[in-house]
């Protein structure tokens, strides 16, 4: 969950169909920002530099394949 001090630091998407998409481990990510884990609900931050998804940290653990869901995505504007 993402909590922010600044509602003007926040924007609503004009775009929401990019927050259902499940994205599979392997695919690069449409942008930098925080993505759920859909097995285990674990968030984790992609940045600029990310090239493909990774497996979740926490559940590569215990040998899940997960999928990634885009929570809150990163710009600079």
């Amino acid at each position: 969950m993402a909590f922010y001090e600044n509602k003007r630091s926040v924007l609503e998407t004009d775009k929401p169909e990019q927050y259902r998409v499940l994205r599979e481990i392997g695919d690069v990510p449409p942008s930098p920002g925080i993505y759920e884990c859909q097995t285990c609900k674990y968030e984790d931050v992609v940045n600029r530099e990310c090239i493909k998804l990774p497996p979740c940290s926490n559940c590569k653990k215990k040998g899940h394949s997960n999928k990634w869901k885009l929570l809150v995505k990163a710009s600079d504007k």
